[in-house]
């Protein structure tokens, strides 16, 4: 839901804060971050017939506009509770809100969190919170370990009222487990109709199949064979009760009750991977699998940014 907006400079903000999302994040070099900021400025002008420090001059104290300006505009709908989506525009009032989210996550979970919400923390549990509330948005959060990637996953999936999932690896964790936990969460989000955030560490992947199973519930929400006949006839059954009770007008026959299925788990499914740039690994992946970079919105936490933490920033 957005606010009904009587000032002409808010649809250039949300334009800005959109293609910063969905074209900056995932640039890798400060070069190609300049240059795209270039692009920018150059486009409002001849496009728009306007000046970008005059669109966008409340985000900089001196009215002259840099990249990290623009970079640090955030939408969210988290700052209400009528869930109104609009600007934030108050920093403070913005780490007020999180920190009475991050009180009430560390009171129902059984591994509570230690942060300080300074920006550059709030900026990307901002981002988190807006892929979680597409449909079918999953997210590649890409930074090394220790740069809040799965802090700002957890307190995303919180603030958006969603369930968390995660495996829990051990010794003997193996290709069983990882079926059984698929199987949960699939249950979970496609007959209980659960919203469901799911994060998954590249350290927790024990095997390549892991990523071959996580590639196809990006592309279709579903893994072939993951049911035998006798969980799978129990799961079509749940979803003609299902089907029956929201009054759908459709076919009941197995494979219209099972699309039905997949189609509720993409609605509800959101996937969250953390992954760290370091070494072959990360390439490898996105080679092997494209779904990484189709199907997912990418944020990278720039290395830049962790060495430059305030005194008062994430404790871990």
């Amino acid at each position: 839901m957005f606010r009904r907006q009587n000032n002409l400079i808010w649809p250039f903000c949300l334009f800005h804060y959109k293609v910063y999302r969905v074209f900056y994040d995932r640039l890798i070099t400060d070069a190609d971050r300049q240059k795209f900021f270039e692009i920018v400025r150059q486009t409002c002008s001849d496009t728009f017939r306007t000046n970008l420090d005059k669109v966008l001059g409340h985000l900089s104290k001196s009215g002259r506009v840099a990249d990290e300006d623009v970079r640090s505009l955030m939408f969210g709908d988290y700052l209400n509770d009528e869930g109104v989506y609009d600007e934030v525009t108050n920093l403070k009032e913005l780490a007020t809100r999180m920190e009475s989210f991050l009180e009430d996550y560390n009171q129902i979970s059984k591994t509570p969190m230690r942060l300080v919400m300074f920006k550059f923390a709030m900026e990307h549990v901002s981002r988190v919170s807006r892929v979680l509330k597409q449909d079918s948005g999953h997210a590649l959060l890409v930074g090394v370990g220790g740069s809040g990637r799965q802090s700002a996953c957890r307190l995303a999936v919180h603030m958006a009222d969603y369930e968390l999932f995660s495996i829990e690896i051990s010794r003997n964790y193996g290709q069983t487990e990882w079926r059984d936990d698929l199987k949960r969460l699939l249950l979970k989000t496609g007959c209980d109709g659960k919203p469901t955030g799911f994060l998954l560490c590249d350290s927790q992947i024990k095997y390549e199949s892991f990523m071959e199973d996580i590639s196809m519930l990006l592309n279709s929400g579903d893994v072939p064979n993951l049911f035998p006949s006798d969980e799978k006839a129990e799961l079509l059954e749940k979803m003609q009760t299902y089907s029956r009770a929201e009054g759908r007008k459709v076919d009941l026959s197995p494979l219209a009750m099972y699309n039905y299925f997949t189609e509720r788990v993409r609605k509800n499914l959101h996937i969250v991977l953390a992954m760290s740039p370091i070494g072959d690994s990360f390439r490898s992946r996105l080679r092997m699998f494209p779904s990484l970079i189709n199907c997912c919105t990418i944020d990278w936490f720039q290395v830049i940014c962790c060495n430059k933490l305030p005194k008062d920033g994430f404790t871990w």
